[in-house]
């Protein structure tokens, strides 16, 4: 609940201001809150001052949906503490904590947060409380949250309150009109909208006295109206007049003293007997104060927070607006991403990484300014940062010379509280024609970078081949998964075999996919998926219940059936309960029947928990293989720790040894050291006889490979190497 996405929960909340009411906005408010924040409750209640014991719910949004309004007493709740303070916060307990408490009760809510809605003066109207039903911890973000949320609803309800007043006023007009915070009018409907009736509230709005604008005395009131929103404003009075309705609008107004103020205004045109639209009546009032709370909601909503910069919703904003004016924008998108951020943080703390990143923005605004003013600079994640240019987007020269003079910023080490911060970027970009829209620009300049850091690249564009690239990828990997769901993957056997009598001795069991669109897909690139998208252990158990299967199946049949290997992931090795899984999974099978392999580099990822994991398999009578030995970390000291059976030798050092003599020295050391250890040693890889040979010479007991056999089928490893 409380991972909050600010950028994109500010950006609901600015949205939601327009609501056509002040309730309407208060409703969807809450409902918003609740999706937002998975609340189970989400209440907005107001509080008077003729009554400040007790709250009035304006909204109350429960159980999926809005819930019948009412009013309880503040005492012994925790929205009393609210009222007393900027916030209250219970992450669980609040109905043991206030058991007076009676709509609490009722609710059984275990959490709460509130916090006060204010005014611009200060003055607390009421507050905004979540509450749920099991215990939460509550995040400054989602404070946060609630807090611009509340200022949102403070100002609706200040105007609601407002709303509600003027409509008793409109009933009292006649001995009330003079005192309304507003103007109230009659005009002419012509050019200059000719004022016949006014209230003494023109003074405080327009700061003319009203013989001064009456019949136009020394000014028209349409002349105070801003150019820029003459029009605006005469659409929706004409849009009005068209459905017989009242017309409600903002706009800007120019004071007597030179000063732009925003009004609101709402009127009606007037019939005559013959159906003519004579006159408008109607009432303004100032908003300056409130549109600028509202803009500064909608700043809030599309700027970063710690570096002023926009941020992603304004750069969505900023590229829609571009492919709106222009079918197809020349445009380069540039995206820096800074190398080891997270380290920085970690290392000095998360105050020098803010103000890094503050620098650095500082930095590339300073630069823009310089030498491409039209420039977008916008901060969309935590260590990265777009620029949006028009002036090189030629093509890939222009984005290498831009990429370049943007990360040349930062050659020299940046001081940031007395450290020296020498930063490492990778640069992406994407041109905007091969783009539809903005969201797809972005897109684009990810997918380079997530290529860039794939591959080690400083410097990635988006182009055809790329986009081929991903998509194929895009494409294995839903088909991979759902092959995956579906257990359309095989399984096949590559012979180990002792290389004195040649007998088989065993067999590696290898998994293998093939795709009817897709043909034969490399084990390489579907295990890459799979690690890729957190599936790698359901892999290893699948190829673990197949082989499980086809072991029993063999036993049926055969008085002897070899030992099968079957390989161990790091996911896999990493779960607590994986040694249950396995002796799950297998069943009855006699323990000696499969052999775990595990390369060295994956056991030493968490050393104590593969410890513990193989000790407990040892314990059930499993033996253990090393896969790759030699190029990890090799070290007699893991193999003693953790009570290895077998030594596989990779591949490298198979095919190398027959080439050079400092390879073959590594090999029989490899070999010594396994028999000193009674260690059973396996050779991978073995392709040539030459191979073979001089493997048996130095001591080595089983090898497997191409000389020997691919990998076969189970039909065929059965048909060739298992005998009645």
């Amino acid at each position: 609940m409380h991972r909050v996405n600010l950028e994109k929960a500010f950006h609901l909340l600015a949205e939601n201001l327009r609501a056509q009411s002040e309730l309407k906005f208060i409703e969807n408010l809450t409902r918003l809150l609740s999706e937002l924040l998975s609340a189970d409750h989400v209440m907005v209640s107001e509080v008077f001052d003729h009554d400040p014991k007790r709250a009035h719910i304006i909204s109350f949004f429960s159980g999926g949906c809005h819930q019948t309004s009412g009013s309880y007493d503040l005492q012994g709740s925790p929205c009393e503490s609210v009222l007393n303070s900027d916030s209250c916060i219970f992450n669980e307990g609040v109905c043991q904590s206030f058991p007076d408490d009676e709509m609490l009760q009722t609710l059984g809510a275990e959490s709460y947060i509130g916090v006060p809605m204010l005014t611009v003066e200060g003055t607390k109207l009421g507050l905004l409380a979540i509450l749920n039903d099991a215990p939460m911890q509550y995040s400054t973000d989602v404070l946060a949250l609630l807090q611009v949320a509340a200022s949102q609803a403070a100002a609706e309800l200040a105007q609601m309150r407002f709303t509600n007043h003027l409509k008793e006023s409109q009933r009292q007009l006649l001995t009330l009109m003079d005192s309304l915070p507003g103007m109230a009018y009659r005009c002419k409907n012509d050019r200059c909208w000719t004022i016949e009736m006014m209230s003494r509230g023109v003074y405080e709005v327009t700061g003319y006295q009203s013989e001064q604008l009456l019949n136009n005395n020394e000014i028209a009131y349409a002349d105070l109206i801003h150019p820029q929103d003459r029009d605006e404003l005469d659409r929706a009075i004409r849009l009005a007049v068209a459905s017989d309705s009242y017309f409600q609008v903002n706009y800007r107004i120019i004071r007597a003293d030179g000063a732009v103020r925003w009004v609101w205004e709402q009127g009606k045109g007037v019939r005559s007997d013959n159906g003519d639209i004579t006159h408008f009546e109607g009432f303004l009032r100032d908003i300056t104060e409130q549109h600028l709370q509202q803009q500064r909601i909608a700043e809030i909503a599309f700027s970063d927070e710690l570096t002023g910069l926009p941020n992603r919703p304004a750069l969505l904003n900023f590229l829609q607006r571009e492919y709106e004016q222009t079918s197809a924008p020349d445009l380069l998108l540039v995206l820096l991403d800074i190398r080891g951020f997270r380290a920085i943080n970690q290392r000095f703390g998360l105050q020098t990484g803010d103000t890094l990143l503050r620098v650095i923005a500082r930095q590339l605004q300073a630069e823009l300014r310089k030498f491409d003013q039209s420039a977008f600079l916008a901060r969309i994640t935590g260590n990265e940062f777009v620029v949006v240019s028009a002036n090189y987007s030629a093509g890939i020269g222009d984005f290498l010379q831009l990429a370049d003079h943007l990360t040349q910023l930062f050659a020299d080490p940046i001081a940031v509280h007395d450290h020296q911060l020498l930063l490492n970027f990778k640069v992406s970009g994407a041109f905007s024609k091969t783009a539809q829209s903005g969201s797809e620009l972005l897109q684009q300049a990810s997918i380079a970078m997530y290529e860039a850091k794939q591959n080690e690249l400083s410097y990635c564009t988006f182009d055809t081949d790329l986009e081929q690239k991903v998509s194929l990828e895009r494409r294995q990997t839903e088909r991979f998964l759902r092959a995956l769901q579906n257990q359309e993957l095989t399984v096949h056997l590559q012979p180990q075999i002792d290389l004195n009598s040649k007998q088989c001795l065993g067999a590696e069991v290898l998994c293998r996919w093939f795709d009817d669109e897709l043909g034969t897909v490399p084990p390489d690139t579907f295990i890459a998926i799979a690690r890729k998208q957190g599936v790698l252990p359901e892999l290893g158990w699948q190829v673990l219940k197949k082989t499980c299967a086809l072991i029993e199946d063999w036993q049926t049949r055969y008085q002897q059936v070899p030992p099968v290997s079957v390989n161990v992931g790091a996911q896999q090795f990493a779960s607590a309960d994986m040694v249950d899984e396995f002796v799950r999974i297998c069943g009855d099978l006699p323990a000696s029947s499969i052999i775990l392999e595990i390369t060295e580099s994956d056991l030493m990822i968490d050393p104590r928990q593969a410890l513990a994991v193989t000790k407990r398999l040892r314990e059930y009578g499993f033996e253990l293989a090393i896969d790759d030995f030699g190029t990890g970390y090799s070290s007699l000291a893991y193999l003693q720790l953790f009570d290895v059976d077998i030594l596989k030798i990779d591949i490298s050092f198979v095919h190398a040894m027959t080439l050079d003599e400092q390879s073959k020295t590594l090999v029989n050391t490899i070999l010594v050291m396994a028999k000193t250890l009674g260690l059973t040693t396996i050779a991978e890889g073995i392709e040539t006889e030459e191979q073979a040979m001089l493997l048996q010479k130095l001591g080595c007991e089983q090898g497997q490979g191409f000389y020997f056999a691919r990998p076969m089928s189970p039909e065929e490893f059965e048909k060739q190497w298992l005998h009645p």
